[in-house]
C-alpha cells in the first residue's frame, strides 16, 4: 500500500470509507423498516415537508421514473406516501408523505442521529465541513457526475465573497456564514453551468 498519497487521494478515500459506513447504517436501517433503499431515500427526501414531482425525485435520486413510480406505489400501499394532482398542472402528480410516512421518517431520522456524530465536532467545525462538501458537490455537478444540485454554491441567488465581503444570497438580501448554506433549498434558481 502506498503511503505517500497525495492529500486528494486521502479526501477521496476518507469520504469513501465514510460513504461506506453511512450506507452499511442506510441499509440497516431500511431492514428494519421493511424498505428498500430507494423507499428509505423516498421518506428521507419527503421528509423535508415539499411535495415532489415523480420526475424531479427521480433525478434527484438518479433513477428513472418507472423506478421511482415501482418505488412509490410498494410505499403507498403501506400507507407511507400519497399522491395527489397538482393544482397548478392537473397532468402532473406530487407525492407527499403520510402522517404514518411521516412517523417512520421520524424514527428513521433518530436512528440515523448517532452516525452523523454532531456533537463530537464544535459548530465551527462541521459548517466549515459543510461548505467544504458543498463545494465539492457543485465541482462533481460542473463535471457532469452530479445531476442534481439544489445547494447554494449551484443557485442564481449566490454571490461568492469577494475581497471585502462575505458571500450573500440575493434573494433573501443578506450574508452568508457557513452553518447558513443550504444543502437542498426550495427557492434555489439554478444558475448558469
Amino acid at each position: 500500500m502506498n503511503h505517500d498519497l497525495g492529500l486528494d487521494h486521502k479526501v477521496l478515500a476518507a469520504v469513501e470509507r465514510l460513504g461506506r459506513a453511512l450506507g452499511s447504517a442506510r441499509r440497516h436501517v431500511a431492514t428494519r423498516h421493511r424498505l428498500s433503499l430507494l423507499g428509505l431515500s423516498l421518506i428521507e427526501t419527503l421528509a423535508e415537508g415539499r411535495a415532489r414531482r415523480i420526475g424531479d425525485l427521480a433525478a434527484e435520486l438518479d433513477v428513472t421514473q418507472p423506478t421511482v413510480s415501482d418505488a412509490v406505489a410498494t410505499l403507498e400501499t403501506r400507507g407511507l406516501i400519497a399522491r395527489e394532482r397538482d393544482p397548478a398542472d392537473l397532468r402532473t402528480t406530487l407525492v407527499t408523505l403520510t402522517g404514518t410516512g411521516a412517523e417512520v421518517a421520524a424514527e428513521i431520522a433518530v436512528e440515523l442521529q448517532p452516525i452523523l456524530g454532531a456533537e463530537a465536532h464544535t459548530a465551527a467545525d462541521m459548517a466549515t465541513t459543510l461548505r467544504v462538501l458543498l463545494g465539492e458537490i457543485a465541482r462533481l455537478q460542473q463535471a457532469g457526475v452530479i445531476t442534481v444540485n439544489r445547494s447554494c454554491f449551484s443557485c442564481s441567488h449566490y454571490q461568492p465573497s469577494g475581497a471585502r465581503t462575505r458571500p450573500r444570497c440575493l434573494l433573501l438580501d443578506r450574508a452568508l456564514r457557513d452553518q447558513d448554506l443550504r444543502v437542498d433549498c426550495p427557492e434555489h434558481q439554478p444558475a448558469p453551468l
